[in-house]
């Protein structure tokens, strides 16, 4: 991960509730009462992106690498399904040569490739040739002299991209040490406003963005707000890394804790901060955030439960665009591993928590708690979501906030809901879910469900596969096998059937899917305990169909295919014929 000063880490919960004191008592003196929390639940729910599109991965420094390099990473990209990449397109990287001398052959090849893989881009429009600033490093802004220089370079960009480059971001934490000598909001402000007005000239359609702030700094932000930035943005950013968002008293374990409901509590005061200085509609992106496994705390397993819990948690807000950092390793020069991949594009676990992330939640748009509901013995460290898929499907997720092992206990309220698989975060591999049952109102309930630091994921699936009945319906238990016909839907090729009643199970055997709606099968009830039996299908990949006590076998002989009677009636003919025999022996002495 980026290195950050110590001396930003802050608790930015003391300034924005004393923004947001301010605000309640200026709203309740003109009788309007808006809370922030309800604001941010509407542009949630008006907000049409899909996950999706709403997630992409950083390549910091993709435009400088060679071909098959560039290649590699967007192979990765496509196996993660990232949809967008923030890379840099860095003014010293461009025009370090002398005024007026470029080297664009990286970008140009970086631009073509992410659109020819369908991979948006977000650009970043920093740093200064040592020419424009005075012969120092690329921190340094341009000087005042060269600010038609700044003009030029980021006309340049917008042109030669318009259409290829999705969104440009000017400049990147420019609050913090990448702003030399100082950070100065109010210098970087009219350098923002004369790159929206190139960029808006050159590609009204691109995105602008305000750089990322790390990790917020309301100070910094309200200054360039009343300077006039957000007439020249589309969308504010900023880096909310977890170690750097700490809490006053959060105990030292808490450092990397993705700490979920300060990071929407901070999204939601971002969001007021701007409402309070503008009505135009402002997005609010996360253009960086992750976790380095050069931290002693963060190995493999860690980085991957870490980052599923934030990617989670956010897709459940109303944060527009989330940047994940990033997709590889730094060199080893570099102190930088908060890839997904090593340096050597070696994945990581993370690399499959994230493209599993894609897959399964990647098609919903928002949140949806009301078809679900969770319980555990802390609830107060519980995290848990529900998103609904357009197939009809419920992926869910939930694990504790604070790590420690606990019983899930959850309750989907739809009865029209039949099958719920435990998914694998890191192969995507499902499973059924144990301690599943039914209530008196066909509501499914799953109890002692184990939770800790790792996300659960869910996936709950209506009754697509389905019985309706089953010919015949009764046997007895001294058949020796009987011929079924099962019908209903869903059916499919790998099929398997068996029935159950208690801990007796019986597997059917000679299983033959005829459709989707007819399954012939053969079933052994020889000495079987007698009593109503539940009919259960399997799909074949983890979904069940079940028919409570859709058949009986009762007490007493039965027909079977004839094979009882028969054996039934040779057992009496054997016994019959001996006790003959010895008849006729003793009466000969």
């Amino acid at each position: 991960m980026k290195k950050h000063p110590i001396g930003i880490q802050f608790n930015v919960r003391t300034y924005f509730f004393r923004i947001l004191l301010l605000l309640v008592i200026a709203t309740l003196a003109l009788g309007i009462i808006l809370p922030f929390a309800t604001r941010g639940a509407a542009v949630a729910q008006t907000n049409p992106a899909t996950i999706a599109d709403r997630f992409g991965i950083a390549s910091s420094h993709l435009m400088t690498f060679d071909e098959q390099t560039m290649d590699r990473k967007f192979q990765a990209m496509d196996e993660l399904q990232a949809g967008w990449v923030r890379s840099t397109m860095a003014w010293h990287d461009v025009e370090y040569l002398g005024k007026g001398q470029w080297t664009l052959q990286g970008c140009d090849m970086a631009v073509a490739k992410a659109n020819q893989h369908g991979v948006k881009v977000l650009g970043i429009l920093c740093g200064c040739p040592a020419w424009a600033n005075g012969g120092k490093e690329a921190f340094y802004p341009p000087t005042e002299d060269h600010l038609e220089d700044w003009k030029t370079y980021v006309r340049t960009m917008a042109t030669k991209y318009k259409g290829k480059v999705a969104a440009w971001e000017i400049w990147n934490e420019e609050n913090i040490q990448y702003w030399q000598p100082t950070p100065d909001p109010v210098y970087y402000t009219r350098l923002l406003k004369l790159a929206s007005t190139e960029i808006r000239a050159a590609d009204p359609a691109a995105t602008i963005v305000m750089g990322g702030t790390a990790p917020v700094d309301p100070g910094f932000l309200e200054t360039t707000f009343h300077e006039g930035s957000l007439d020249y943005v589309d969308a504010i950013a900023y880096h909310p890394y977890p170690e750097i968002i700490g809490e006053a008293g959060q105990p030292p374990e808490a450092k990397y804790w993705p700490k979920e409901k300060l990071s929407g509590w901070i999204l939601n005061g971002v969001r007021e901060l701007i409402w309070q200085h503008t009505t135009k509609p402002i997005q609010v992106w996360i253009t960086e955030m992750g976790y380095s496994t050069g931290a002693a705390e963060i190995d493999y397993q860690t980085q991957a439960a870490y980052m599923l819990r934030c990617l989670i948690n956010y897709a459940s807000t109303n944060v527009d665009r989330l940047i994940w950092y990033q997709l590889r390793d730094e060199p080893p020069v570099i102190p930088d591993e908060a890839g997904l991949m090593t340096y050597g594009f070696v994945k990581k676990t993370a690399f499959y928590y994230y493209a599993n992330f894609k897959q399964l939640f990647g098609s919903a748009t928002n949140e949806d708690l009301s078809q679900v509901s969770f319980s555990c013995s802390a609830p107060a460290t519980l995290e848990s979501h529900c998103f609904p898929l357009p197939d009809g499907r419920l992926m869910l997720s939930a694990w504790k906030s604070d790590n420690v092992a606990d019983s899930l206990n959850l309750t989907i309220t739809n009865p029209e809901f039949g099958s719920v698989m435990l998914v694998d975060p890191a192969t995507g591999a499902r499973t059924p879910a144990s301690g599943l049952s039914r209530d008196s109102q066909g509501r499914i309930t799953i109890q002692g469900l184990p939770i800790g630091k790792v996300p659960v994921i869910l996936e709950v699936a209506k009754v697509s596969l389905t019985i309706t009945s089953v010919s015949p319906n009764q046997v007895s238990q001294f058949t020796f096998w009987q011929d079924l016909s099962i019908s209903g839907s869903g059916f499919g090729p790998g099929a398997t059937v068996r029935l159950e009643k208690g801990s007796t199970v019986i597997d059917a055997f000679n299983v033959n899917v005829v459709s989707d709606g007819s399954i012939t099968c053969t079933g052994g009830f020889w000495s079987v305990e007698a009593g109503a039996y539940d009919i259960v299908v399997n799909d074949g990949v983890g979904h069940e169909a079940r028919l409570p006590g859709a058949l009986t076998v009762g007490s007493g002989c039965g027909t079977g295919s004839g094979a009882g009677i028969l054996a039934l009636g040779v057992m009496l003919g054997v016994i019959s014929l001996a006790g003959s025999f010895r008849l006729r022996r003793s009466k000969r002495k």
